[in-house]
């Protein structure tokens, strides 16, 4: 499969490109600054150079995949329309290319009654994170309002950990009690789906 990755350069997008590479998929990591990436990095995949608030860029990197995977986000916790500009200008590429399939990465703060959150959480996701998640939210209503044949992949606080294998996925909230779970085992769930295609237009949430 033909698959590009948005936000390759990031923490968990170089774990989704490698995990793909393994699982023998072609792979695109479309980045904004091509030069974040090493010289053996470029040898063992494409690079596209794409700016998501560059949808004339985006088009142009998407042609031809079968698949587009967004772990697009910004460095700190303000979004500033990073991940609505995002879903607009994908679903725009992918509308006019012909591409499909999208898999993306938002959070499992999303859900802001989610049951199995702790206080302590919801308060942080409506103070300190409330317009990075919000943001997050319109990206995820852009998509769903499309045409893509989309999945929201929604984990728990993201650590650097060993893969366990052990995480728990639950449609729409956190698994009760689940609070963290490893990229490594976030991307190799993401490289699954694109070939299961178990969760098409749900939200599995992940979490250990």
């Amino acid at each position: 499969m033909k698959v590009i990755v948005f936000g390759a350069a990031g923490r968990t997008g170089r774990v989704i490109v490698a995990e793909a590479l393994n699982a023998g998929h072609d792979v695109t990591a479309a980045v904004r600054t091509p030069a974040k990436l090493s010289s053996v990095d470029q040898e063992r995949f494409t690079v596209a150079r794409a700016d998501v608030r560059d949808p004339d860029s985006v088009r142009a990197a998407v042609a031809g995949h079968d698949a587009v995977v967004s772990a697009i986000g910004p460095a700190g916790r303000h979004a500033d329309g990073l991940y609505s500009d995002g879903a607009r200008a994908m679903v725009s590429a992918m509308r006019s290319t012909g591409v499909h399939r999208l898999i993306a990465i938002t959070s499992s703060g999303v859900r802001r009654d989610d049951p199995n959150h702790a206080l302590w959480y919801r308060l942080v996701a409506r103070t300190l994170m409330n317009e990075l998640y919000g943001d997050m939210r319109l990206m995820e209503s852009i998509i769903s309002e499309s045409a893509v044949d989309w999945t929201f992949v929604r984990p728990a606080r993201l650590t650097d950990d060993p893969p366990t294998g052990s995480y728990r996925v639950q449609d729409g909230e956190t698994p009760s009690g689940g609070w963290k779970v490893p990229v490594a085992d976030l991307a190799r769930f993401i490289v699954g789906e694109l070939d299961d295609h178990r969760w098409s237009h749900a939200a599995p949430t992940l979490a250990q």
